[in-house]
C-alpha cells in the first residue's frame, strides 16, 4: 500500500470516519490537521486540493479526494480489503445505511453540535426543531439494532463506522439517547474497538 498519503481534517465529525477506517485497516498516512476557526480550510493551498474548502480530504501523490464516505471507500478499495463486507449484499446494506445516517440524523445533531465551533448559540426554535427532527428518525435505527448486532449484519463494517461517527455529534452537543437502548449499546461496543481509539488518538 502507499504510503504518501494524507488525510486532512481532525479525528471528530465527518473527518472521523476516515481516520476510524484507516486505523481498522492498518494504513499508514499522515494526519494534516487544519485550524478552522482560522479559516485554514478556505485558503489556497488546502483549495487546491478541495475546491469545497470542507474536511475531510486526502492526498495520494498527484491523487486528490473529497468527501468522508468516497475517501472511506477508497481507503478500503486500496487496502483490498472486505471492511466494506464480504458479500454484495451485506457492503449494500452497509452503505444503505451509511447514508441514511447521513442525511437523516447526521444533519439534526451536527445543528445542535454547531456552537460548539461556530461560538454561535442556537435560537431555540432552531434547537427544538433540531431535536425533535433527530428524534424522529432515530427511532428507526434503533429497532434495526434490535434484531442484529452491527449494521450490516453479524460482522463489524465500514457501515457501523459511518453510522456511529454521523451519531458522535450527539456526544457533542449532549442529545440524550437514552431512549434509544439498542443504539446507545451498539455505540459503546463499537467504539470500544482498538480501531476507534487509535482515529481519535
Amino acid at each position: 500500500m502507499s504510503t504518501n498519503i494524507k488525510i486532512f481534517g481532525g479525528p471528530f465529525g465527518s473527518s472521523l470516519r476516515t481516520h476510524w477506517v484507516a486505523a481498522e485497516l492498518g494504513t499508514s498516512y499522515e494526519r494534516a490537521p487544519l485550524e478552522m476557526s482560522k479559516g485554514e480550510h478556505k485558503r489556497e493551498p488546502f483549495l487546491k486540493i478541495n475546491p469545497m474548502g470542507q474536511v475531510p480530504a486526502l492526498l495520494a501523490g498527484d491523487f486528490n479526494l473529497a468527501e468522508s464516505m468516497a475517501i472511506c471507500s477508497y481507503l478500503i478499495d486500496l487496502a483490498g480489503s472486505d471492511l466494506a463486507g464480504k458479500t454484495p449484499e451485506i457492503r449494500a446494506r452497509a452503505w444503505q445505511w451509511s447514508l441514511w445516517a447521513a442525511f437523516n440524523p447526521q444533519p439534526h445533531l451536527n445543528a445542535l453540535a454547531s456552537p460548539a465551533w461556530t461560538q454561535k448559540p442556537l435560537s431555540a426554535e432552531a434547537e427544538e426543531t433540531a431535536k425533535t427532527a433527530a428524534a424522529k428518525v432515530l427511532p428507526l435505527l434503533d429497532a434495526h439494532l434490535a434484531t442484529q448486532p452491527y449494521i450490516a449484519g453479524n460482522e463489524f463494517t465500514v457501515g457501523d463506522i459511518n453510522v456511529a461517527s454521523s451519531l458522535a455529534y450527539a456526544a457533542m452537543c449532549q442529545f440524550d439517547m437514552s431512549p434509544y437502548p439498542n443504539v446507545t449499546a451498539w455505540l459503546a461496543k463499537v467504539t470500544a474497538r482498538p480501531g476507534y481509539a487509535q482515529a481519535r488518538g
